[in-house]
């Protein structure tokens, strides 16, 4: 990835070439360098007055893979490798002040999704999932873990429930999406390219959507039927995220634990049946 210093000039030396649209959007990025780390595409284009397509095309012209390659690229010529790790460590910091910092940065991400959770969006959700003839899964890269959690809390709920996190056969599966089915899809930036193109196509077959992102708006909660939200201060450009998996699994604990409530007593014997048959497999 070329460096800031780099990315700035091909912006300043190519700017005649751009579009009129596309020059807004780098006019924008030009003046506000640090704001667009943490903004969405969706957000960048808003606030450049453009669609999110011209973002992205705006960044291809530039010689970048996309817009995720430009925030990253700005990022890493502004942030030293340790705050890449995690921005709350320092270089003096002792190891016992790491994990400490590692333990308080989940803590406040937890405190501060709570603060902003909708907690009719989630019952909603649960019920969706709940009454659902078929519920689908799907993630990419360090999401995949999320949803895989998911989907083995729901599996023991007795739901029928399935997992993908392979971006070809997300799109086979969204193909085949039937009115009354549910896409949970899960990912950090709401950007994720192969989400967004499988809940599209899974929309377009009557299905409905709901979307686990991070706060914010995203080309992928544009798509939901219900957004979900965590509330991280990890700046977008990450490309892993750490604190924000501690509100993720929160959420998810919450649906799981609404949805048993709802079905108590069917989920009672459920658990019974999976434990007395689960158990013979441990020494």
């Amino acid at each position: 990835m070329q460096n800031e210093g780099g990315v700035i000039m091909k912006m300043r030396s190519m700017y005649d070439a751009l579009a009129k649209s596309e020059k807004k959007v780098v006019d924008y990025i030009l003046e506000h360098p640090e704001r667009v780390i943490r903004l969405s595409v969706t957000e960048l284009a808003a606030d450049s007055g453009v669609s999110d397509a011209t973002v992205v095309r705006a960044c291809r012209k530039l010689g970048m893979l996309g817009y995720q390659d430009l925030k990253v690229s700005l990022a890493q010529s502004k942030v030293t490798s340790v705050k890449a790790i995690n921005e709350a460590i320092t270089e003096d910091d002792d190891y016992i002040q790491m994990i400490q910092k590692v333990f308080a940065s989940s803590i406040q991400t937890l405190n501060q999704t709570l603060s902003v959770l909708n907690f009719t969006d989630v019952k909603s959700a649960a019920d969706l999932i709940f009454s659902a003839g078929r519920t689908v899964i799907m993630a990419l890269g360090n999401s995949s873990s999320l949803a895989m959690d998911l989907y083995h809390k729901l599996l023991r709920l007795g739901l029928d429930v399935s997992v993908c996190t392979d971006a070809h056969i997300q799109m086979i599966i969204a193909c085949g999406a039937e009115v009354g089915a549910v896409l949970v899809a899960v990912s950090h930036s709401g950007s994720s390219k192969d989400i967004i193109e499988a809940a599209k196509c899974w929309k377009e077959g009557g299905g409905k959507v709901v979307t686990m992102t991070n706060i914010g708006i995203s080309p992928l909660s544009k798509l939901a039927d219900i957004a979900l939200v965590t509330a991280s201060r990890e700046t977008m450009f990450k490309l892993s995220a750490l604190s924000s998996r501690a509100a993720a699994m929160a959420l998810i604990d919450s649906i799981y634990t609404l949805i048993a409530m709802s079905n108590r007593e069917e989920v009672m014997k459920r658990f019974m049946q999976i434990e007395k048959n689960v158990g013979i497999k441990k020494i």
